[in-house]
Order: C-alpha cells, then sequence, then structure tokens
C-alpha cells in the first residue's frame, strides 16, 4: 500500500509539473496568431506606404510611415515635442492621482455608511451625465485655458470609474469574513484595511485601467479645445495646417502613452494582488 501511495503521489507531482511546464510555454511562447498580428501590421504598414507613394491616396488624407517617422525625428529633434508632452503627461498623472485617491476613499465610506451614499448618488449621477463638451467651457471660465481646468476635467472623466468600482468589489466581501472579523471584535477601521480593500482589490483595479485609458483621452480632447500647450493643442495645430504625418505621430503617441499606463496598472494591480493573496 505504501508504494502504491507513493507511485500516486509520484504521478501527480509529475503531472502537476507538466501542466507548470505546459502553461508557461503558452504564456511565453511564440503562436500562429502572434504571426497572424504581426503580418497584419506589416501588411497595413506597407500598404500606406504604397497607396501614398503612387498617388491612389492623397496626403492629405493619409500619411506614410516613412513620413511619419520623418516628422516624429524632426519634431523630436528640434525640441518641440518634449514640452507638450511633459505638459500632458503632468496633467494626466495629477489629474488622475486626485480621482482615484477620491473614488476609493469615497467608495469605501459609501460602503461603511450607506446613507452617505443614498444621499450623494443623485448628485453623482447627475455630474456623470453632463456632456463633458457642455461643462469645459464652463470649467475654462472658471479655473482659466491653462492646467487647472485640464486637471478638474480629467477628474470628472476618472473618479466616477474609480469610485463605482470600489464600491461594487467592497460590497461584494463575504459575509463570511465580515462575521469572522465581529466574532474577533475588530474595529471598522481594521474591517476596511484587513478585509474589505482585499475583497475590493480586483474591482477596483478595473476601475483604475478604466479610469487611466479615459484620462489620456480627456486630456487630448480639452487640449484640443482650448490650450496653449499639450500634445492635443499640436494636433489641432496639426490639423488646422493639414500636417497629416504630425497628426499620425501624435495619434500613436497618444495610444501609446494610454497602453503603457494601462499596463502600468495592470503591472501593479498583479503584484499587490498576489501580496494579499499570500497573505
Amino acid at each position: 500500500m505504501a508504494a502504491r501511495a507513493e507511485i500516486l503521489r509520484t504521478t501527480a507531482v509529475a503531472a502537476e509539473e507538466k501542466t507548470k511546464t505546459e502553461k508557461k510555454k503558452k504564456k511565453g511562447g511564440f503562436t500562429v496568431v502572434n504571426a497572424l498580428q504581426i503580418a497584419t501590421v506589416i501588411f497595413l504598414l506597407l500598404y500606406m506606404e504604397i497607396a501614398v507613394d503612387t498617388g491612389r491616396v492623397s496626403k492629405i488624407f493619409l500619411a506614410a510611415p516613412s513620413s511619419i517617422v520623418k516628422e516624429f525625428l524632426k519634431i523630436a529633434g528640434n525640441g518641440t515635442l518634449l514640452p507638450h508632452l511633459l505638459i500632458t503627461l503632468s496633467e494626466v498623472l495629477t489629474g488622475y492621482l486626485i480621482a482615484a485617491f477620491v473614488g476609493i476613499i469615497f467608495g469605501f465610506l459609501w460602503t461603511l455608511f450607506p446613507k452617505l451614499e443614498e444621499y450623494m448618488s443623485i448628485f453623482c449621477s447627475a455630474i456623470m451625465a453632463i456632456p463633458k463638451v457642455a461643462i469645459l467651457p464652463l470649467l475654462i471660465l472658471w479655473f482659466g485655458i491653462g492646467f487647472q481646468s485640464k486637471v478638474v476635467l480629467i477628474f470628472l472623466f476618472s473618479v466616477f470609474q474609480v469610485l463605482y468600482n470600489t464600491v461594487t468589489g467592497a460590497k461584494q466581501t463575504k459575509q463570511a469574513y465580515l462575521k469572522v472579523a465581529r466574532v474577533f471584535e475588530a474595529s471598522r477601521f481594521q474591517t476596511v484595511i484587513k478585509v474589505m480593500i482585499p475583497a475590493a482589490l480586483p474591482s477596483m483595479f478595473n476601475g483604475l485601467r478604466l479610469a487611466a485609458a479615459t484620462a489620456t483621452t480627456g486630456v487630448v480632447f480639452a487640449e484640443m479645445q482650448a490650450a496653449k500647450k499639450g500634445l492635443g493643442f499640436l494636433l489641432s495645430e496639426a490639423q488646422n495646417l493639414l500636417n497629416t504625418p504630425r497628426m499620425f505621430v501624435i495619434i500613436i503617441l497618444v495610444t501609446l502613452i494610454s497602453v503603457t499606463f494601462v499596463k502600468l496598472i495592470a503591472g501593479i494591480e498583479y503584484t499587490v494582488c498576489h501580496r494579499w493573496s499570500r497573505v
């Protein structure tokens, strides 16, 4: 019997190791889908280059990849790009961090004090429903055309996604965990830190990822409408001058910033959630 048990244990361990190895291969290996994705991108770039060079598509409507690269090197080399990039990043980070802090704090306050949620929810719903296009002129009137109005707009773009995802995650805390906290006479603060926050982390980070994407979109939109600096201002200026390569440069750059921002939040999520899972 002992020998048989040992054989079964060894077989189970081997099967587990094999499963882990296969998962690693699937995760890190180069697949047919990856090859098709790369081939699709190469095909689109070649088509754009040929279509513009041969005159099938006007240079006003489409930019060849080579001209996009030249334009990027030009504005990056002569110092045009960097000041506008730094302005946009500072506006995004400031507005986003304020939105994340306020959204998370009020998310847990709403969960702990249902009457507070009942009181504030109607006002938050009303503010959330206001079109940002309509409120931007008021923000410019109240906070000026510069940094502050952009930060407020980014805050409005982002805060409600963080808030409602945090509330959803906190409310999904299993009642069994809350009962255990009450049995051990945990304070309200200890219940939030030790029980509710770990339970709400996945939903909360989902809101932070969504807010990270919309924050970049919001700042570019605001800068295109009213600004003297920033990537949105550069994009609006390129549009007025019919500088299509520069428009593509700014669009690609904004997309890369947004994707990087979301990936950064996802990395923080993995680190934090992995830490909590080991506690």
